[in-house]
């Protein structure tokens, strides 16, 4: 075999195979041939044979041996070995004499076979002499003893003679002592007496406290202080930390040896006790130690027992300490078994415990002593609940049934309940307390509710005399209560009715229009990851029910860690989730939130598709679940727009602005006080989502002229600072050609103007003069060079070069506040400079630009008052909100203000309510009486003080016609005068009213009910003409998002007729302030100014708040926007989302004909897909030349001319969603000086399908209603980029920009 690599040879004559194996074994032998591990043996030819060895090694000790003996059943065989297969012959082998000389010089000569080698050895020690001849087994055939006077010679193979003399050298006895701790040999004694003896019978063994002795052979001895080594390091030692009082009493005890005797005798292992600091158990076995621990622990115990106030008090902790000692001497009367001590409270107060120590069952007898003195011996106080009106009057009730104790003390009291506290030696007083409960209810009690007129005012006057009579007469207790809930016996009860007004009265108050809602949300859009949010309820999205499905959930999984997956799995395994249903699943400790719920949603498939369904089915479950479970606040994520669900941003948005209108159109009360719309910065659509939300969000705060919502924020509202005390520093997140200070900032390199950025806009904006006025100029690194603003709205530009220095940057903004004085510019506006294009950290911007204003600013300066930091990107804008607020202190957010609502005006209380007064309730202001004594004596009183309150009552009755004129002020008035006077009103059958009272009271409330009338028919009349003007004048405030807000009626009516003395509400509810003269508003706690705007209806048609006005003969009008107005920087800022390209002009289309047709167009489409989304209204581009410009404002889109730019969808008119499509030069070809032009329509979608180029109608919604067809065509479903609409008033052209 391979591993068998290294052959040895050798002649033999026939040989069998039972001598080959007997052969093979003698070289396997080591101490035999001197080899090891070999193969079989082989015959290689003839008498030749081969034996491999698989170690080199063992080769060459069998070479030493020139031959090898070895006896077979034939007789001895002699072999010659060598490394060739011609094996050596016995001639070529040397002869060899040995000689010896021993210590004593003695010398013999022998002579040596020819054949083999052998050595003497010669033995002087007596007792190895004495073995040698004792024992017969060192002489064999190959080893020879020779004795000789005083000594031993031993002769034979080398190797032999080496083994027997090893042999010879162990068996002589040695004597070894192995030093022990007692401890330690207790417990391994019998192991190691077991072990010698089983292993080294012959070795003798002397054991003592601190010492074992072993007597025998080197090997045996030896093997024995091993294994006793061995044994040593198997003990195992247990710490067990008992109290320091029980250790104390095992040290005073017999507990360690009595348990150590007892552990010897029941255990298999002996187990060792040691006390010291603890308790330190030893042993062999961990099953003894485990034992004996358990023994220990069950035997010996310590009770702490905390005395109660009377019994930590003398007398009785003298008595109980006399008891004690008592019970402790009993049982330690043989033998210390257990120990007591009284630990006293901290100074002043009565916490003495009573400390118990020894064996258990000695420690719960005493403890059961404690406890039972504590039971029946001690003074305490026991507490019976009774009914809240008997606690004033329980003196009396104690005569009533007669009850006296003695050594028991009774007392009524209020706190905490309603209760008796009796008091005395326990054992007494739980007696007593059946007692008294027992008597108590044989007492009957009952009550009398006056619901007649004026009862409590009567009886707490010259009534209450002939109450206190009747009680002392009757042998009874009367009690007056005032506000018992119930009602067991009254003098009358009619079932409660309402006076119900005619619905012509009620239905200019049953309106919405002008009034406001009472829905108290705050809607605020935040800036960071949804899992830091600190709300009351998270929501997620998630797909097939898995947590990390999402990018979100996969950041809400690495925050809160293992503990929302496990609870997350826990819940979506008890129930089936079908799309748009809501998970609900308790949020960790590490989020900031109590709920967390999860969305099950669909990938986007269209608008028409489940998708959309799904997510807002589950976005307004997430609503409903929160007023349900009455949390205050909520965070969404703007849902869909990412990698998986891969909804378009504007779709996504819609639907959560949709749901959130939604919840804001409900008039009832809810506890949400507050809804996150949480946008993550550092995307690429992160701006446009904030947009997006902002704008639809700040539209739908108002509707119909009432205000849905409480207010609107964001975090990246303007943040204002005060540097000193005249100058204001402005973070603003906007666009800075939008700026109309008497300043602006441009950064550019004098070299590069048409590049994109802000440079180009501005020059694009302010003209070619300027431009060739910065071509012109000499400008140094670090210098401001100022020129005149050409066509941009300001005085003065400021231009300088963007340099990547952080150190020249605020040198800059020193340059920048000495040019503004010097100028006399009071306001200037600057970008972030490199913060863009420049590629510089923002922060590093941000700390430059600021620290060089506040530099800058430390001196009084003349004319600059107000600096304003405008930032285009998120990023950027957050970076300057963070240095701001650490630089100053007094930065503050300049947020759109707040809406407080106001109280409902009085007849807007019972609003979408019809107007009732119900009878007066037994629980507001009647007299009710409690009557306790025995039952006879208790109807016999009720009667009598009946009986004296009729007396005095009087009735008046009024008709059905007189009532058909109240108002709610009158009715909500007329109930307040009911409840005042104590007067009673109930409805009869045939509608007329009946109040009751005293005489006096009713006739001033039939004088004021008249009264009540004619001031109705005055407001009714002031209603009509209220609501009559409010169809034709709209007054209008621009509110804070820069949208129009239409102003309530009321204000509406007012401001028309000048009746300006007092504040106008605004639907929000927000006092101002009017000068109609400058058609402005002021705020009247803050300040804040507004625009107001008139806009006088057209007989048939209502224009839109965000127009101007019209004559009646004008039919179209065009308005240049202004570049500062709020309309303006919207329509700019979509366009410029997706256009580089810099806006010149926008003006706004006012063209009645095309509007009234959209208009009556978009009715239709709302009512035809009532079921499927409305009429879609979207804001779309639609590129154009000078040439169709003038056709289009003034007689609309005309499909007739599709075809001139393709038709590959449709033979319609065209709408991009994107403003960059219509910016191509194909349909917006530009004019001799490059100027475009394109419209902003306002464009009804409605359902939609995708279209081909052969299509000039879209095709049936259902081919089985052929007419039904869809409103529009797109270029695909998903995500849509283009519409295409077949109906020329489907479109309305509302605004034209003009851009270069």
């Amino acid at each position: 075999m391979d591993e068998f690599r290294y052959p040895l040879f050798f002649e033999a004559q026939a040989l069998t195979d039972r001598d080959k194996e007997k052969i093979r074994r003698h070289f396997q032998k080591r101490r035999d041939s001197g080899g090891g591990d070999c193969g079989m043996i082989e015959n290689i030819g003839g008498n030749i044979y081969k034996i491999s060895f698989m170690e080199k090694e063992d080769q060459e000790r069998v070479l030493q041996r020139k031959c090898h003996i070895i006896s077979l059943p034939s007789g001895e065989l002699c072999l010659y070995v060598s490394r060739t297969s011609s094996p050596q012959t016995p001639d070529q082998a040397p002869l060899q004499t040995f000689t010896n000389t021993n210590a004593k010089s003695l010398e013999k000569i022998f002579k040596i076979d020819i054949y083999l080698l052998y050595i003497c050895h010669h033995v002087l020690d007596p007792k190895q002499i004495r073995i040698l001849l004792q024992d017969p087994s060192f002489t064999t055939d190959d080893i020879k003893v020779y004795t000789e006077s005083g000594y031993s010679v031993v002769v034979g193979e080398a190797e032999a003679v080496k083994q027997k003399i090893t042999i010879l050298e162990k068996s002589v006895p040695v004597r070894k002592e192995l030093p022990i701790v007692e401890k330690h040999l207790k417990l391994v004694e019998e192991e190691f007496i077991r072990e010698m003896r089983a292993h080294c019978p012959e070795v003798k063994m002397l054991i003592s406290n601190t010492m074992i002795i072993l007597e025998g052979l080197d090997q045996d001895v030896q093997s024995g202080a091993t294994k006793l080594d061995e044994l040593m390091k198997k003990v195992i030692v247990k710490r067990l930390k008992l109290s320091t009082d029980l250790i104390t009493f095992i040290k005073s005890t017999d507990v360690v040896s009595k348990y150590q005797t007892r552990f010897q005798q029941s255990l298999r292992n002996p187990v060792a006790m040691e006390v010291g600091l603890d308790l330190v158990l030893s042993s062999l076995s961990s099953c003894a130690l485990e034992e004996a621990e358990a023994a220990l622990l069950r035997d010996l115990s310590v009770a702490t027992v905390q005395l109660q106030d009377a019994a930590a008090a003398s007398p009785n902790l003298d008595s109980l300490k006399g008891i004690l000692i008592k019970a402790k001497n009993e049982a330690n009367s043989r033998e210390f078994r257990v120990d007591v001590s009284f630990i006293p409270g901290i100074t002043g107060t009565t916490q003495t415990k009573v400390r118990i120590v020894g064996y258990s069952d000695n420690v719960n007898k005493l403890k059961e002593v404690v406890q039972d003195f504590q039971i029946n011996q001690v003074e305490t106080q026991e507490v019976l609940n009774i009914s809240p009106e008997l606690v004033d009057c329980f003196d009396k009730i104690l005569d009533l049934i007669g009850m006296k104790l003695a050594k028991v003390k009774l007392e009524a009291s209020h706190v905490p309940s309603p209760c008796v506290l009796v008091s005395g030696p326990r054992c007494l007083v739980q007696k007593a307390k059946a007692e008294l409960n027992k008597a108590l209810t044989s007492v009957t009690k009952d009550t009398l509710v006056f619901d007649g007129p004026g009862a409590q005012r009567y009886f707490q006057g010259e009534g209450k005399m002939n109450k206190e009579l009747v009680e002392s007469s009757c042998q009874v207790i009367i009690k007056e209560e005032q506000s018992v809930k119930t009602k067991p016996r009254s003098i009358s009860s009619p079932s409660p009715t309402t006076i119900t007004p005619r619905a012509s009265i009620s239905r200019g108050r049953c309106k919405t229009v002008g009034s406001t809602v009472g829905n108290n949300t705050k809607l605020e859009i935040k800036l960071g990851s949804l899992e830091d949010e600190q709300v009351n309820v998270l929501v997620v999205p998630m797909l097939k029910k898995t947590l990390t499905s999402t990018n979100i959930g996969l950041f809400l999984s690495r925050k809160a860690g293992g503990l929302i997956t496990s609870k997350f799995n826990t819940e979506v395994a008890k129930c089936p989730l079908a799309p748009g249903d809501v998970l609900q699943v308790d949020g960790p400790p590490s989020l900031g939130c109590s709920k967390i719920y999860f969305i099950e949603c669909l990938p986007w498939d269209g608008i028409r598709g489940q998708s959309v369904q799904a997510l807002g089915n589950g976005l307004k479950r997430c609503l409903d679940l929160c007023v349900q479970q009455r949390f205050y606040s909520l965070a969404f994520p703007v849902i869909g727009p990412g990698a998986v669900l891969k909804y378009p941003l504007r779709e996504a948005v819609q639907v959560l602005t949709d749901k959130i209108r939604q919840f804001g159109l409900s008039t009832s009360p809810v506890c949400l006080a507050t809804i996150h719309v949480v946008i993550k910065p550092g995307y690429p659509d992160s701006e446009e989502c904030y947009h997006e939300v902002y704008r639809h969000l700040s539209l739908e705060m108002n509707h119909g002229g009432q205000a849905i919502f409480k207010s609107l924020t964001s975090d990246l509202d303007v943040i204002t600072m005060t540097i000193r005390s005249t100058v204001k520093l402005q973070v603003v997140f906007g666009d800075i050609t939008n700026e109309t200070t008497d300043g602006i900032v441009n950064t550019t390199d004098f070299v590069h103007f048409h590049d994109d950025g802000v440079c180009k806009d501005i020059l694009t904006v302010a003209g070619p003069e300027v431009e060739a006025e910065l071509k012109g100029a000499k400008v140094n690194r670090g210098q401001v060079f100022v020129s005149l603003a050409g066509s941009f709205p300001c005085k003065a530009i400021l231009h300088l070069c963007g340099e990547q220095d952080a150190s020249l940057i605020e040198k800059l903004m020193c340059d920048i506040v000495e040019h503004c004085e010097v100028f006399e510019l009071q306001s200037v506006a600057i970008p972030a400079i490199c913060a863009g294009a420049g590629g510089m950290d923002p922060g590093v911007v941000a700390g430059a630009i600021i620290r060089g204003l506040k530099n800058a600013t430390s001196t009084h300066l003349q004319y600059l008052t107000n600096i304003r930091l405008v930032l285009i990107k998120i990023q950027v804008f957050l970076a300057f909100k963070e240095e701001a607020m650490q630089v100053f202190s007094t930065a503050e957010k300049n947020r759109v203000s707040e809406r407080h609502l106001p109280y409902t005006q009085q007849q807007q209380l019972y609003a979408n309510t019809e107007p009732s007064i119900p009878h007066t309730s037994s629980t507001n202001l009647q007299s009710v009486f409690l009557f306790l004594g025995c039952r006879n004596n208790v109807d016999t009183a009720m009667t009598k003080l009946k009986d004296l309150y009729k007396v005095q009552c009087s009735t008046q009755t009024f008709t059905k016609e007189q009532l058909e004129g109240l108002t709610q002020e009158t009715i909500k008035e007329l109930k307040q005068l009911v409840e005042t006077q104590g007067l009673n009103a109930q409805m009869d059958q045939s509608g007329s009213l009946i109040v009751s009272g005293f005489k006096d009271d009713v006739n001033q409330a039939t004088q004021t009910i008249n009264k009540y009338l004619r001031d109705c028919l005055k407001l009714k009349m002031r209603e009509r003409e209220e609501e009559d003007l409010y169809t034709r004048v709209v007054w209008c405030i621009l509110g804070a998002n820069g949208n129009w807000e239409r102003l309530p009626q009321k204000a509406n009516y007012n401001l028309e007729n000048g009746d300006i003395a007092g504040a106008i509400l605004d639907a929000q509810g927000i006092s101002w302030y009017v000068d109609l003269s400058a058609m402005k508003a002021t705020r009247e706690q803050s300040g804040q100014r507004a625009n107001l705007k008139r806009l006088e209806n057209l007989p048939d048609f209502t224009l839109p708040l965000y127009w101007d006005n019209m004559a009646a003969d004008d039919t179209m009008k065009v308005v240049v926007l202004r570049s500062s107005s709020p309309e303006y920087k919207a329509v700019k800022e979509a366009f410029k989302r997706t256009v580089a390209k810099t806006v010149m002009k926008i003006e706004r289309l006012q063209n009645l004909h095309l509007r009234r047709a959209y208009e009556v167009r978009k009715k239709q489409i709302s009512d035809k897909n009532a079921q499927r989304g409305g009429a879609a209204e979207k804001l779309l581009y639609h590129g154009t030349t000078q040439d169709n410009c003038d056709s289009i404002m003034k007689t609309g889109f005309n499909r007739s001319f599709a075809g001139q730019n393709a038709t590959a969808y449709g033979q319609g008119t065209y709408f991009a969603v994107n403003a960059n499509y219509s910016a191509q030069i194909t349909y917006a070809k530009p004019a001799a000086d490059g100027s475009q032009l394109m419209f902003v329509a306002r464009v009804l979608t409605g359902s939609y399908t995708v279209g081909n180029s052969s299509m000039k109608l879209p095709p049936p919604l259902n081919n089985q209603q052929p007419h039904d067809r869809y409103d529009s065509l797109v270029d695909r479903i998903d995500n849509p980029s283009m519409y295409v609409v077949f109906h020329d008033s489907q479109a309305y052209p509302d605004y034209l920009i003009t851009f270069k």
